[in-house]
């Protein structure tokens, strides 16, 4: 997973848009979450997930050209808006067959260039972690993968390697936040985790409170 975090770099969407990103980051998260078993009467009754234009903090739908208006991926607005389109079109019917529980999944990008992916499931967090743990502190600026709890939601914090030794700010962070019956995953590598934790609540709400609607 940290290999392929790694390679994630949102200062350029020419990766996303040849899909190579977003649907490396499916996988990734499509094994956080245990699939559903047991009585089906007991399971709760499905709901329809469906991930909205926007999210709380200026997150746009990156499968909207108009997303990218005016900033620097404009020229590649049609390009990018179309891979995502495919690709969460692809996603939204993969997860929920694979996994047995409704699911939906969208990426999103902010200040015109910075790329967030979320997914969202009908399913109670906590079977999430990364494959490998390397405490970035032993690694003399080497990089490593760790795990935090950050308000609600717990994350995946990816270091690179730095010039002065030390584990510097993460290069990439997953995080997990359950509300409810639902459950959001969120991942960037240029959005810090603890936004992506308050991001994740604000959505899980939203969502939760139109199903109780």
């Amino acid at each position: 997973m940290s290999a392929s975090t790694s390679n994630t770099r949102t200062s350029t969407w020419v990766g996303v848009a040849v899909g190579v990103v977003l649907l490396g980051l499916m996988a990734a998260f499509a094994i956080a979450l245990p699939r559903a078993h047991g009585d089906a009467e007991a399971a709760p009754a499905p709901i329809d997930l469906t991930l909205p234009a926007t999210l709380p903090g200026g997150y746009a739908a990156a499968d909207d050209p108009d997303s990218f208006q005016g900033g620097q991926l404009a020229g590649q607005a049609e390009q990018i808006a179309q891979q995502q389109a495919a690709s969460t079109k692809y996603g939204n019917e993969v997860l929920p067959h694979v996994l047995g529980n409704p699911a939906a999944t969208r990426s999103y990008v902010v200040d015109g260039t910075k790329a967030v992916f979320v997914q969202v499931f009908q399913a109670q967090g906590g079977a999430f972690a990364p494959t490998v743990l390397t405490d970035p502190e032993t690694t003399n600026g080497g990089g490593g993968t760790t795990m935090e709890t950050l308000g609600d939601g717990v994350c995946i914090l990816t270091y690179g390697q730095s010039q002065d030794g030390t584990p510097g700010a993460p290069a990439a962070s997953q995080c997990q936040v359950t509300h409810g019956e639902l459950t959001v995953q969120i991942q960037s590598t240029a959005v810090p985790a603890d936004e992506l934790v308050k991001v994740a609540g604000s959505l899980a709400d939203d969502l939760q409170g139109a199903q109780d609607q």
